[in-house]
């Protein structure tokens, strides 16, 4: 069976992070635990945005970094998708250009989902249009997660992705995520501190403490 195996040890001034970690190739993997308990770093080194002197990371028979060989790929040649707290939308482009602008990325021969059934997917057909300010906080979030999406990566990893919203927003967005790990065969890697939100997406479930991993399992 294929894995995601991540292996990180930092150790800083005030900080360490030692994990060594197995998820599985599908469905939502939630990284959970305090803020400042290591998940956020864990996550950044998944996408190359930190790199530590002894790592390694792969997903099945893909190698990404192995710092016992000096192997290390840079984050933009890495194919992965990165959702943040904040959307990070361009001001200046329409919906539909803030999507294009991720599908773009991709050869069409190696895309794996079309534009049209994403935006069906998140339901945002009826947003294309907008610019950024005119949207929710939740919609800017389906718009980044599609964008994300439309890369079609290897890996999708998210980053509190609902933190900035309030509770209304939350319910929205929620069954949308859900979806996306119904539907699509891209593993997800998450990071938050909220128990509702790990009760309702966790396929594998890792707590953070301190820097280290004291559970990593199957949801139950």
């Amino acid at each position: 069976m294929s894995e995601i195996y991540a292996k990180f040890c930092i150790r800083r001034q005030g900080f360490v992070l030692d994990v060594d970690l197995r998820l599985p190739d599908k469905g939502i993997s939630v990284l959970f635990g305090p803020s400042g308990s290591g998940k956020t770093t864990c996550l950044r080194a998944m996408a190359g945005l930190e790199q530590f002197e002894h790592s390694y990371f792969a997903i099945g028979d893909q190698v990404w970094q192995d710092s016992s060989k000096q192997q290390f790929l840079p984050t933009h040649q890495r194919p992965l998708g990165y959702v943040f707290q904040e959307a990070g939308l361009f001001p200046h482009l329409s919906v539909k250009d803030n999507l294009l602008f991720g599908l773009k990325r991709v050869a069409e021969s190696q895309r794996k989902i079309s534009f049209e059934a994403m935006t069906a997917l998140l339901g945002i057909e009826h947003l294309l249009n907008r610019a950024p300010h005119q949207l929710s906080g939740g919609e800017k979030q389906r718009v980044a997660i599609a964008r994300a999406l439309l890369t079609s990566p290897r890996l999708l990893l998210m980053d509190e992705p609902l933190s900035a919203l309030d509770v209304k927003r939350k319910q929205e967005i929620l069954p949308y995520l859900e979806r996306l790990r119904n539907q699509l065969s891209i593993p997800i890697v998450y990071v938050t501190h909220s128990v509702q939100e790990l009760a309702r997406l966790a396929d594998h479930i890792v707590v953070f403490d301190k820097g280290s991993v004291v559970v990593s399992d199957a949801a139950p």
